[in-house]
């Protein structure tokens, strides 16, 4: 659950959930803070983040051509045999 706290003049929306890194942005309105957190809450559920930034850090251009070759062109219909 996000948690919202007004500092100065802004808003600023914070997100922690385990195993993801903490999100934070600041806002001039309170709505808008609402309204992105609920957003990015969404995309953590759906699995469009990344958990573990540590692991972009280690993967290869080879390795994620392998794994496009391997998930998205097998699946294709003009797939080479």
């Amino acid at each position: 659950m996000a948690t919202i706290r007004k500092r100065k003049h802004k808003y600023q929306a914070q997100i922690r959930r385990s195993g993801f890194p903490t999100i934070t942005k600041s806002f001039h309105m309170l709505k808008d803070a609402q309204e992105w957190s609920r957003q990015m809450e969404i995309q953590i559920d759906r699995d469009e983040l990344t958990q573990d930034r540590s692991v972009l850090k280690v993967t290869t251009l080879a390795d994620l051509v392998a794994r496009y070759l391997r998930e998205v062109v097998s699946s294709k219909k003009s797939r080479e045999v």
